[in-house]
Formats: structure tokens, C-alpha cells, sequence
């Protein structure tokens, strides 16, 4: 055919195509000379899993919430998968009774062309009766939170119990229902916290069971560490000559003491001087007390001696 006209015509023409075709970039796309076998492959984290069963009969522990899901397939429908995700994974137990059983992830709203392996690919579960009972709730300070001259005075929790809904076993195994307070900064006013319940065995092992709410507000009020002790009216100086005391009545005879309060179980009493130098009159007079270093403030700050003098 090439040795004849018409044939060179042809053959000229089918070349002419193609190069116009090619430089328009027509087969970009398309991709006429790529094999049907390519395939591509992607992994997504973190895919939820969804459990079908009787929710209103049964409680299920032992699924896990989020699985990796790796997916194979032609690069097209792969992208489009990876990219809407328009799948889910599904373990259901729909036809299942009480018991323990070990089970498959399943992928389902997946193209053709597209196939699909879970890790993990199983998971061993355990159906129990499902159980719902009110709990109070407990919350616990660390004494390392309170302030060194602070004592905790109360702790309120809101609201104060909780649903907790779990398999029949577990919940017969349910000793203590905490507000665990994991913040590490110290308390010297009253503050309060957003915490999380969790619900634990006899030797403080956490159970798989459902708090309803899940976090409650734990209100902790703390007082300043404080004492009351007498005082001791002390006198010092002299009184200038030719003059004398005819009585000395203090305002307080007990004084409020504040600071830490391993230094105040040792504090039984306290001095206040009064200074006589200089009194030649009766009045009011300013009595200094005396405390250790260690005492943040008193109350009253400072003590009046009502002092009468009169000369000899």
C-alpha cells in the first residue's frame, strides 16, 4: 500500500492526526497506553469504627474507636476515596448474644475496583446485659495543691452524680466513681475545675464503662492557715522620772495568727511590747507584736494599750 499513491495519502493523513492530537495535549489525560493492571495504594488513619447491635439490650466492650484502613485499587477511584472517604468501618454483632467472641472489621461502601485491608484486622469483644445506675461522684485534692499556708476547707462537685451504663459484670465490680483532678498548680484561693469521671474496680483498675456527664465542675475552696492565741503584755523602757502607771488594759487579749501551719502548732502565745519611754500622760498607745518571721500577718495588726500614768 506504501508503493502507491493513495496508500502514502493515508499513511500521511493517520500521522498528521496523531501529531495534531498530541500536541493539544488530547491523550494527556486519557492515557491510551497505560495498563489496566496499575493500581494505586494509600493509607488512612484514624477511620471510626461503627458497632451494630442493640444498644438499648447490650453493652460491648473490646472495639476498638479508630482503625487504620489501607486501600488498593486504580488510581482514579482511590484518589476519590481517599479524598470524600465515603466509606465506613462496621463490626456488626447484630445477630450476636451475650458472650465472648472475636470478631472481623469489615469496609463496606467501597467502588468496584477498590479493595480494602483493616489493621487491626480483628478484635476481641465480650457482650454483657446492659446496666445503668446513678453514682455519686468523689473528688480528691493532693494535699501538694494546697498552698503552703492554706488548708483545704470544702470541695463541691456539680452535679454531684452521675448515669454510668456498662455490662452487667463490670458493673458489679465498681468501687469508686473519682473526679480526677490532674492540674498541678497550687490552690491558695477558691477555684474551680473542669474534670473528668472515671470509674474504677477495688484495686483502682479503671473499667470500660460510660459516664453520662463525661467531665463535671469540682469547685475547691481553700482557708488561709490560721490561730488564735493570747498575748502576753510585756513592758520595756522605763517611765520618766517622777511619773507612774496606774492601769494598762490591752484592746485584744487574743490575737489571730496567720502562715504555715506546721510553724503554728508551735506558737502557744504571743508577746506585745509596750515601750514606756516618753509616757507622761494617759492615752492610747500603739503596742508592737511579736512574731516570728515565719507569721505572714496578724489580726488585729496591731494591739492599743489604754495606759494611765499619773505622777508621783
Amino acid at each position: 500500500m506504501l508503493e502507491s499513491k493513495p496508500g502514502i495519502l493515508i499513511v500521511s493523513l493517520i500521522l498528521a492526526l496523531f501529531m495534531f492530537l498530541s500536541a493539544n495535549k488530547v491523550f494527556q489525560n486519557t492515557n491510551l497506553f497505560e495498563s489496566n493492571n496499575n493500581s494505586d495504594e494509600v493509607t488512612i488513619e484514624n477511620v471510626p469504627v461503627t458497632a451494630k447491635y442493640d444498644s438499648e439490650s447490650y453493652y460491648v466492650s473490646g472495639i476498638q474507636n479508630y482503625v487504620q484502613v489501607q486501600l488498593n485499587g486504580t488510581p482514579a477511584a482511590v484518589k476519590r476515596i481517599e479524598t470524600t472517604k465515603d466509606f465506613e468501618v462496621v463490626v456488626d454483632l447484630s445477630t450476636y448474644s451475650p458472650g465472648e467472641y472475636e470478631v472481623s472489621y469489615t469496609v463496606r461502601g467501597l467502588p468496584d475496583g477498590v479493595e480494602a485491608s483493616i489493621l487491626p484486622e480483628k478484635a476481641n469483644i465480650t457482650i454483657q446485659n446492659l446496666v445503668e445506675r446513678t453514682f455519686e461522684v468523689q473528688a480528691e485534692v493532693n494535699d501538694s495543691r494546697v498552698g503552703s499556708n492554706y488548708t483545704l476547707e470544702s470541695i463541691q462537685v456539680e452535679p454531684s452524680t452521675v448515669k454510668v451504663r456498662g455490662g452487667e459484670m463490670d458493673m458489679e465490680r465498681i468501687q469508686f466513681v473519682r473526679a480526677m483532678l490532674t492540674d498541678s498548680s497550687k490552690i491558695t484561693e477558691e477555684t474551680t475545675e473542669n474534670v473528668q469521671v472515671n470509674v474504677f474496680d477495688a484495686q483502682y483498675n479503671k473499667l470500660d464503662v460510660q459516664v453520662e456527664p463525661e467531665n463535671v465542675s469540682v469547685k475547691i475552696e481553700v482557708q488561709e492557715s490560721s490561730k488564735e492565741v493570747p498575748v502576753s503584755l510585756q513592758m520595756v523602757g522605763e517611765l520618766p522620772k517622777g511619773y507612774q502607771i496606774d492601769s494598762i488594759s490591752l484592746s485584744k487579749d487574743i490575737v489571730k495568727l496567720y502562715g504555715a501551719e506546721e510553724v503554728l502548732n508551735q506558737i502557744y502565745q504571743v508577746d506585745a511590747e509596750l515601750d514606756l519611754s516618753g509616757i507622761k500622760e494617759s492615752g492610747d498607745k500603739d503596742v508592737r507584736i511579736q512574731v516570728p518571721d515565719s507569721i505572714t500577718r496578724t489580726e488585729p495588726a496591731v494591739l492599743i494599750a489604754k495606759v494611765k500614768v499619773s505622777k508621783q
